[in-house]
């Protein structure tokens, strides 16, 4: 009898980590909460467990820059995507209404993408390490409320008072799946990920690189910098490109970028719909 695969995410359980990860495993697999991105990098280096999934762009607040740095330094492998719906609520000990709430709490991520909710409110927020550990906190305090979704009403025993709360109703989070391996095949809808630094910080080096893949007609999703902690002025370059790395066109396109920058990765190439378990 096989072992079942083992998948870890930032938890604690109730996170919207957690409802990510229940959208691409079944019961097949197992499910391992981790305390920060960076102990699941560390985990799945050292073969504690088989994937990852991951935060790695909210539609909202921006890119996880913990995320993107981890990427940079460990050699793991993108070979999926998943963009999650994030729907905010507000939580409360059962029976309580608004009026007995004195303090608002949760990630401060969550407290970020409902900004305007908040200050219509004139309560309090104090921030926390996740949205599960300030459920844990409402049910012990009752003037508390929690901001988070709908798995905390279940697992913490809470009511929800408002629905759908987040600054806007398109509020997405966009998780990946990281493997040791990318052994992703073209299927014709694909994505690669790739990480560049330029050579050197002259006029036009980074419009140098873009028009190899403008000339190639080729699309770029996303392209985003982030210090290279090399000193001042340097930069890596997280670029999304629309095609499988094997496509002949993306893999001549590539090879020639290689040759015309100082570092290069290739994260991985996945499908734009990877979604379901093994």
């Amino acid at each position: 009898m096989n072992e079942k695969k083992q998948v870890g995410y930032l938890g604690p359980e109730g996170t919207f980590s957690q409802e990510a990860v229940l959208n691409i495993t079944d019961n097949n697999t197992i499910n391992k909460p981790y305390p920060n991105i960076l102990s699941i990098f560390e985990a799945l280096e050292d073969n504690q467990i088989d994937e990852a999934v991951v935060p790695i762009e909210n539609s909202t607040e921006g890119s996880v820059v913990i995320t993107l740095d981890a990427l940079t330094r460990h050699n793991l492998k993108i070979k999926g995507e998943l963009e999650l719906p994030i729907r905010q609520n507000l939580l409360v000990q059962k029976g309580k209404t608004l009026d007995d709430i004195n303090v608002i709490c949760s990630h401060q991520q969550a407290i970020a993408q409902c900004r305007h909710y908040i200050n219509r409110l004139n309560k309090p927020v104090h921030a926390m390490p996740s949205t599960a550990n300030a459920a844990r906190y409402v049910t012990e305090l009752s003037t508390a409320a929690v901001i988070g979704n709908e798995i905390l009403s279940e697992k913490y025993n809470l009511e929800i008072i408002a629905h759908d709360i987040q600054d806007y109703s398109n509020n997405v989070t966009r998780f990946v799946i990281l493997d040791k391996e990318d052994i992703n095949k073209p299927t014709g809808n694909d994505k690669t990920s790739i990480i560049i630094s330029l050579k050197n910080d002259n006029p036009g080096s980074l419009y140098e690189i873009l028009y190899e893949f403008a000339k190639e007609n080729i699309n770029l999703t996303k392209i985003e910098s982030r210090p290279s902690k090399q000193g001042m002025g340097k930069y890596l370059f997280f670029i999304d490109i629309v095609g499988h790395r094997l496509d002949p066109k993306i893999k001549n396109t590539l090879a020639i970028v290689e040759g015309k920058v100082n570092m290069f990765k290739i994260l991985g190439s996945y499908s734009y719909d990877f979604g379901g378990g093994d």
